[in-house]
C-alpha cells in the first residue's frame, strides 16, 4: 500500500508543466496592461520634451550670443577698414608737407641774397612753413591715434572670433544632441497616436481646400469639432486630447524683429503680424502651449505650422526650412518645431520668419500675449 501511494506520487510530480492549466488573460487584464504601457510611453515623452525645451533654450542662447558676436565682428572690420583708409590718407599727406619741407630746405641763403627778390621769398617760405609744422603734428597725432585705434579693434577683433568660434562649436554640439532628441519624441509620439498618418493626410486635403489663412484656420476648427462630436468608435484620440496650458509667451525665434504688428511691410500693407530676422538656420520653438493644428506646405507662405492655443486662439509660424513636429502634436512652449531658412533673402540679408497671432480666426496684435512688445 505505502509502494502504490509513493509511485502515484512520483507520477504525478513527473507531469510536464503544460499539463497544469493556466487561467488566460481577461479582457479587462488586457486593456490595463495596454493602458499601463501606454502611460509608461507618455510619460516617457513628457521627459523628452522637458529636456527639448532646455536645450532649445540653450540653443537659442548660444544662438543669440553668435548673433551679437558676428555683428560686433562686422561692426570692428568695418570700422578696421575706414581706418585703414584713414591711415593711407595721412601718409600720403604728410609725405605731401614733408615733401614741401625739403624743397624749402633745398633753396641756399646765397641764393636768396643774390636775387632781388629774396626779402619776400624769404618771407613768403617762413609763412609757408609756419603753417606746414602745425598741420604736420596735427597730421603726426592723428596718425599716432589711428595706429593705436587700430592695434585695439584687431586685438578685441580676435577675442570676439575665438569667442564665435568656441560658441559655434558648443552649438554644433547642441543640434546634434537636439537632433536625437527629436527623432526619440517623434517615435514615442507615434506609438501614441495610431492614428498619424490619417490626421496628417486629412490636414494636407484641408490645406489644398482652403482659399488663404482665415479660411484654413476656419476649415481646422470645423474638423476639429467634426471629430470631436463623431461617435466614441470614429473619435481621433490626439484631436481629443486636452489642450495644454500656454505657459509663458515667447517669441518662436531669438533675433531682430524688422516689421512690427501694423507696420508697412515689404508690399507696401500693413503687416499683420511681426517679422523677425534671424541667424541661418537658427532654431524655431513654439512661442506658447498647445496642440499642432497643421504642419506643412501652404501656398506662397512655404512651410508653415499652426497651433491651437487655449480660448480661440492660433499661432501661424513660417518661414521654415526643415519641420519637426506633425499634426496633433502636443507642445510645450519654447519646445523645438523647426529650423529656419539656411539661406539669405534676395535682398542678402539674414532669413526671416513670420509670426501671426490670431483670435477667433482673426489676427491680433501679438503685444496682446507678449511682453515687451506694446
Amino acid at each position: 500500500m505505502r509502494l502504490f501511494l509513493i509511485l502515484a506520487l512520483f507520477m504525478i510530480c513527473a507531469l510536464p508543466h503544460e499539463a497544469v492549466a493556466e487561467t488566460p488573460p481577461t479582457p479587462e487584464s488586457k486593456q490595463e496592461s495596454l493602458e499601463h504601457r501606454v502611460k509608461e510611453i507618455s510619460g516617457e515623452l513628457d521627459k523628452t520634451k522637458d529636456r527639448l525645451v532646455k536645450i532649445g533654450r540653450s540653443i537659442q542662447n548660444n544662438e543669440k550670443t553668435l548673433q551679437e558676436l558676428e555683428g560686433r565682428i562686422q561692426e570692428l572690420e568695418t570700422k578696421r577698414e575706414t581706418i585703414h583708409a584713414e591711415l593711407q590718407e595721412d601718409q600720403k599727406s604728410i609725405s605731401r608737407l614733408v615733401l614741401a619741407l625739403q624743397r624749402i630746405k633745398r633753396v641756399p641763403p646765397e641764393a636768396l641774397i643774390a636775387k632781388p627778390d629774396a626779402p619776400l621769398k624769404t618771407a613768403q617760405s617762413a609763412m609757408l612753413m609756419s603753417d606746414i609744422i602745425p598741420t604736420l603734428n596735427k597730421q603726426a597725432e592723428r596718425l599716432k591715434t589711428n595706429l593705436q585705434s587700430l592695434d585695439e579693434i584687431s586685438t578685441e577683433l580676435e577675442t570676439k572670433k575665438q569667442a564665435a568660434i568656441k560658441s559655434s562649436a558648443m552649438l554644433k554640439e547642441e543640434e546634434v544632441k537636439l537632433s536625437e532628441l527629436v527623432d526619440r519624441r517623434q517615435k514615442l509620439y507615434a506609438k501614441t497616436a495610431s492614428d498619424l498618418e490619417e490626421q496628417q493626410k486629412r490636414a494636407r486635403k484641408i490645406s489644398h481646400q482652403a482659399k488663404n489663412v482665415r479660411d484654413l484656420v476656419k476649415r481646422l476648427e470645423d474638423d476639429k469639432q467634426q471629430s470631436t462630436s463623431a461617435s466614441p468608435s470614429t473619435q481621433q484620440a490626439v484631436l481629443t486630447t486636452p489642450i495644454p496650458k500656454p505657459g509663458k509667451p515667447q517669441l518662436p525665434l531669438s533675433g531682430i524683429i524688422r516689421t512690427g504688428y501694423n507696420q508697412t511691410d515689404a508690399f507696401g500693407a500693413p503687416s499683420k503680424g511681426l517679422e523677425i530676422e534671424g541667424r541661418a538656420g537658427a532654431l524655431i520653438v513654439v512661442p506658447m502651449g498647445g496642440i499642432v493644428r497643421f504642419a506643412g506646405h501652404f501656398k506662397n507662405y512655404g512651410n508653415m505650422i499652426i497651433i491651437e492655443h487655449e480660448k480661440g486662439y492660433h499661432s501661424l509660424i513660417a518661414g521654415f526650412e526643415k519641420l519637426d513636429t506633425v499634426v496633433g502634436q502636443s507642445v510645450s512652449t519654447g519646445e523645438p518645431l523647426g529650423k529656419l531658412h539656411n539661406t539669405s533673402n534676395a535682398s542678402g540679408k539674414n532669413p526671416t520668419l513670420y509670426y501671426e497671432l490670431r483670435y477667433k480666426g482673426e489676427p491680433i496684435n501679438p503685444a496682446k500675449k507678449f511682453s515687451g512688445l506694446s
